[in-house]
Parts: structure tokens; C-alpha cells; sequence
């Protein structure tokens, strides 16, 4: 096996050396004195991959430096050459090895530690920059030809240019990185959200002010310029530190790409400033990020607490079912055992008395039947929930009230909704008419139920509408209408299974399917208008900790 793995193992680390050193040769031609990729390369692949492939990338390093620095000794010099072959990811590995030994940059597969990151980038620049100045100081021109100018401004020209670079590779890559690791539904990045908010919000945005920069003179170059990171600012609130870094890369190549001189003093004060915007947006970006998730790790919490009340419910609903089954089947034993005695009795037994008996039989089976009825319709059981509204308990408890009844069924989707969704809305259903019956007589009773599909979740609405007896409530004939209403709304609780929950108590129930309760009661009429969505069993919810 070790025979088999070495080659694989060299072939990885001959592949990772010449990569590296064929993309420093790329960014390195593309780069200018103010923008230099190449430290963002750096940085970018000592954060992200392991410490043994760290020799193969010194060496992937190595390979065009030191080509460099030898063909142009003849120039510069021994001294200059001996220095300029030196690689800068040697001190830079010094670097990040103690970041990484002291922190984790990728804290899990969506956060990052930025400031890690930024704190990495800054020391990487300012190491560059003094090896910068020690190659720049070891030149020797020939004679009669003046030594390169050394001071404050070039150094901190030095320093910009690494740091820039450095931030316009380092963040997007680790960002992309970051993305096709999390992401598992087969989507491309390029079809994404981000993708595309970077294309309309951030890409277009910055080829227009390019063109203005182009068209423009003066002082106003510099204002175009400046205003290149506004697309960052309203990618950055939308997407986090994945949009700044995105979008301070597009911005940074807008900049550099408006420079017409070499060292162009405008554009080197404009990448300063595209350079702090940057940080600090991703600073931010991070913050955001981070509070983003906390507050989508509280609303999964939420939802697995409904979810864990949702499916209380339902199986409190299959026990009131039991318990149904089973007093409807003690209630037949108990009618074949009466009558297996009375045959055993019949002789001995007066007539009145059998019949009496068999009476009082009779009574108590109705009266199990009714109590399982009201535990548990049987209607419902059969026919569903519609059937049960129109013609069962629901529909006898309202003419028993004395008042007409009609429902009215619209929409889609109502057999499709889960069983417990089903079953709340029938329990809701008898709490809210038995409300409406408390608050005195009725006349007519109007159900009205509608079903429906929107954003991937289905819902139903149920209406509930009442409209007042038209009764004098000053004269002796109101008080025992009043009185005889009463014993109907209590009758009617019983016959419903109902348990007089208030409005209160009804909306609490509604929340938990994440609906929601209206009240609406004048002189005429009594109103109550309930929202119920489909059960979260139903639909995919994806329950990360707060912690991911």
C-alpha cells in the first residue's frame, strides 16, 4: 500500500509546486507597482492548505524568483540578486504558522475568523514590504546612473500594494471555498443568489462608473473612483463578508484598471481608500454574517419548539382516538353480554322489567357512543374533516343552539393538508363555535373554509360567522331565551368534546401552526377568522443548532 500511495502523494505535491508557480507567474504579469497579486496568492494558500504541501509551495515560489533575480543580476547586481532570490513566503510561513497555531481561521463550514484573516493579511504585507526595501537597498547601479529613490512614500507604496493585492485574492477565494463546501443541493455557484446580485448590483454599477472615469477630467476622476465601493457597501448588507470580498475584488480591479500612468498618485489615494472600505466592510460583512446565523439558529429553534408542540398534539389526538375505539367496543360487550343474560333471565323475568332494563342498555351504549363521538367523530374517521363540519356533531350542536346552519368549502389543497392539521382545525372549529354560542343567541350559523398553496406551503382559512337573534333584551321573554341559550352552549360543549377555551387560548393553538386568530363582534353579528399552515412535518426544515 505504501508503495502505491507515495507516487500519488508525489504527484500531489509535484502538482501543487507547479501550479503555484505557474499562477504567480500569471498574477505577477497582471499585477502593477500599486497592486500586487501575488501576495494575495500567498496568503490564500498557506491558510488553506496543509503543512505538507508548505515545501512544495516554497519551491513552486522559488522557481520564478530566483529565475528573476538571475537574469536580471547583470542590472542590479550580486548583492540585489542574492537578496532578491529569497522568496517572500519564507517569512511569510513564519507568520501564519503562529496565526494558525493560535487560531482557526475556518471556525466551521460557514464562519470565518476575520479577524485572523485581516490580521494575517496586514503582517503579510508589512513583511513583504520590508523585504521589499532590503532588495531595494541592495542595488547597484553602474556608474554615472542614479540609485533607486527610497523613502516614505514608496515604502508605504510598497506596503499598499501588498496589502491590496493581498485582500483582493484572499477573502474571495476563501469565500468561494467556503461556498462549495456548504453547498449540497447541486446548484452552481455561478447560478446563485450572490452571483447574481453581483452581476446586476455590483459588475454593472462599476462598468458604468469606469466609463465615467474614461469620460471624465479632474477632479472628478477621483470622485467616480471613490464612489466604486458603494456597490460593495449594498452587496456587503445583503450577502455579509462574502459580498464585500466579492465585490472589493471587482471594485479593486475597477480602480486599477482606470490608471493610465505608472504610480498614478490619484489612483494609489484611491485604492487607499478602496483598500480601508474594504476591511472594514469586511469586518462588518463578518458581523453581519455572524448575527444573520444566530438569528436563523433562533428561528430553527422556534420552529423545532411548534414542531415538537405540533406533533404533542397529533399524538394526543391518536390517544383521544384510542381511547374512542375503546369505549365504543366496550360498549358493544357490554350489549352482548346484557343480552346473552337477558336470554338466560327471559323466563324468570317479568316483561316490564326486561324492557326496562334493556332500556337502560340501550341509554348506556347511546351515551358511550355519544362520549366516543365527542372524543373522537366517527364521521371523521370515515369521511374526513368537510364531512364532519357538514353533517356530524359540528352541524347537531348548532340546530340543537336552534339556529340554521350552511357551510361552504373553496379553494384546493384542503385533503392534501397532514392529518394533525386536520385535526386542529377541527378542534378549533368546535372552541370557536362554542365562543360564538357564549355570546348569546344565534340565528344563523355561516362556515365558510378555503384552502390554499403559497410559496411551497399549503394553509386554510376557516370563518366562522354568527348573526344574532333578534331579541329585546329588556323584556322577561330575552331573559329565558338567554337562559335556554346557556343550556344550549353547554350542551353543545359536550356534544363537541369542547373545553370553552377563549380567544386567547384559541390563538395560542393557531400559533403553534403558525396561523393566526381575528376577532370581529358588532350588535349584529359575531365574526372569528382563523389562518392555519400546513404541518412542518410536511415541509423540509433544516434543523442546524445554533453553534453550526
Amino acid at each position: 500500500m505504501g508503495e502505491v500511495l507515495a507516487p500519488r502523494a508525489w504527484g500531489r505535491h509535484v502538482a501543487v509546486c507547479l501550479g503555484y508557480a505557474l499562477s504567480y507567474v500569471l498574477l505577477r504579469h497582471v499585477s502593477v507597482s500599486h497592486w500586487n497579486l501575488p501576495a494575495g496568492l500567498r496568503v490564500t494558500c498557506l491558510l488553506l492548505l496543509p503543512y505538507r504541501y508548505w515545501p512544495a509551495l516554497l519551491i513552486g515560489e522559488c522557481i520564478p524568483v530566483d529565475y528573476h533575480a538571475w537574469h536580471c543580476m547583470d542590472d542590479f547586481g550580486w548583492r540585489w540578486s542574492a537578496l532578491a532570490a529569497i522568496p517572500p513566503l519564507l517569512p511569510l510561513m513564519a507568520v501564519v504558522a503562529w496565526a494558525r497555531r493560535h487560531a482557526r481561521l475556518l471556525q466551521d463550514r460557514y464562519r470565518i475568523n476575520m479577524p485572523m484573516l485581516l490580521g494575517v493579511i496586514l503582517a503579510g504585507a508589512v513583511v513583504t514590504a520590508i523585504d521589499d526595501v532590503f532588495v531595494v537597498m541592495a542595488v547597484q547601479m553602474p556608474v554615472g546612473q542614479p540609485a533607486p529613490m527610497l523613502d516614505a512614500q514608496v515604502i508605504f507604496g510598497y506596503f499598499m500594494g501588498n496589502y491590496l493585492g493581498a485582500l483582493a485574492i484572499a477573502p474571495t477565494v476563501i469565500a468561494i471555498h467556503l461556498a462549495r463546501s456548504g453547498k449540497h443541493d447541486g446548484e452552481p455557484l455561478w447560478r446563485s443568489r450572490l452571483a447574481k446580485d453581483t452581476v446586476i448590483g455590483v459588475l454593472t454599477p462599476l462598468l458604468v462608473l469606469m466609463g465615467l472615469v474614461f469620460s471624465s477630467q479632474g477632479d472628478s476622476m477621483q470622485v467616480f473612483r471613490i464612489a466604486m465601493f458603494l456597490p460593495v457597501v449594498w452587496l456587503t448588507s445583503r450577502h455579509g463578508w462574502q459580498g464585500a470580498a466579492l465585490g472589493g475584488t471587482l471594485a479593486s480591479i475597477a480602480v486599477t484598471m482606470t490608471s493610465s500612468i505608472v504610480r498614478d498618485p490619484a489612483v494609489i489615494q484611491a485604492q487607499a481608500l478602496i483598500a480601508f472600505a474594504i476591511t472594514t466592510l469586511l469586518m462588518l460583512g463578518s458581523r453581519i454574517a455572524h448575527q444573520s446565523q444566530a438569528s436563523q439558529a433562533r428561528h430553527m429553534d422556534t420552529l423545532r419548539g411548534f414542531q415538537l408542540a405540533q406533533q404533542g398534539l397529533y399524538l394526543e389526538e391518536l390517544r383521544l382516538r384510542q381511547a374512542a375505539d375503546t369505549l365504543e367496543h366496550i360498549g358493544h360487550t357490554i350489549r352482548e353480554n346484557h343480552n346473552r343474560l337477558l336470554d338466560r333471565l327471559r323466563h324468570v323475568l317479568p316483561s316490564n322489567e326486561e324492557r326496562t332494563y334493556s332500556r337502560q342498555v340501550a341509554l348506556a351504549q347511546h351515551e358511550m357512543h355519544r362520549l366516543a363521538n365527542a372524543l373522537y367523530p366517527r364521521g371523521w374517521r370515515e369521511r374526513g374533516v368537510p364531512a364532519t363540519l357538514r353533517e356530524g356533531p359540528f352541524a347537531q350542536a348548532i340546530h340543537m343552539a336552534g339556529a340554521t346552519y350552511a357551510c361552504e368549502l373553496s379553494g384546493r389543497g384542503l385533503s392534501q393538508l397532514a392529518p394533525d392539521v386536520h385535526m386542529a382545525l377541527y378542534r378549533l372549529a368546535c372552541e370557536v363555535l362554542v365562543h360564538v354560542l357564549s355570546r348569546g343567541p344565534m340565528q344563523d350559523i355561516h362556515l365558510q373554509l378555503r384552502g390554499g398553496h403559497t410559496h411551497g406551503r399549503r394553509w386554510v382559512v376557516m370563518r366562522l360567522t354568527g348573526r344574532r337573534a333578534q331579541v329585546q333584551s329588556s323584556t322577561p321573554e330575552s331573559d329565558r331565551l338567554h337562559a335556554v341559550d346557556e343550556a344550549h352552549w353547554k350542551q353543545a360543549m359536550t356534544l363537541l368534546g369542547a373545553s370553552g377555551l377563549g380567544i386567547s387560548s384559541i390563538r395560542d393553538r393557531t400559533h403553534i401552526y403558525g396561523g393566526d386568530v381575528h376577532l370581529r363582534e358588532t350588535a349584529q353579528q359575531v365574526s372569528v377568522t382563523l389562518l392555519l399552515h400546513d404541518s412542518l412535518r410536511a415541509s423540509s426544515v433544516n434543523h442546524r443548532s445554533a453553534s453550526r
